[in-house]
């Protein structure tokens, strides 16, 4: 495994997902979230300071996973899917249903998080991948 390969590549996927995220909570949930936490509260989280090291370790995360799973399913596109897929899956619905019995998020609003957030960390897991390659033959 090029660990420097996944850094590179997982630190652009953590690009994709801040930005995609900005675009799934900040314009397609946005209404959704202020009558979950107010007016207020939502002006607080438009801080990057959390969001950005977030973001960045899910990148590293799901270029980890496609690195890791790269020898089985080889390199290229449909692997950084499964990747991305993989991610997706443990970051957002699998999350969000731990939450569910609190009563803090609808069902609703987990499917729509969940259904918009599978495009960001595909495309992330598609741009990280893009950017791994396996270290070459020592010359």
């Amino acid at each position: 495994m090029n660990i420097n390969r996944v850094i590179l590549g997982g630190l652009l996927a953590g690009i994709v997902y801040f930005f995609g995220d900005g675009l799934v909570h900040g314009v397609l949930l946005k209404q959704q979230w202020a009558a979950i936490l107010g007016p207020q509260t939502q002006q607080d989280l438009h801080s990057p300071a959390y969001f950005l090291p977030y973001d960045l370790l899910k990148g590293l995360a799901v270029i980890w996973i496609y690195a890791g799973i790269r020898p089985r399913f080889g390199p290229g596109p449909k692997t950084a899917v499964l990747a991305g897929l993989a991610g997706w899956f443990l970051v957002i619905p699998v999350a969000l249903l731990g939450l569910l019995p609190m009563n803090f998020f609808s069902v609703q609003f987990v499917m729509l998080w969940s259904v918009y957030g599978v495009v960001p960390m595909v495309v992330g897991a598609l741009v990280g991948g893009w950017i791994y390659r396996e270290r070459g033959p020592l010359r």
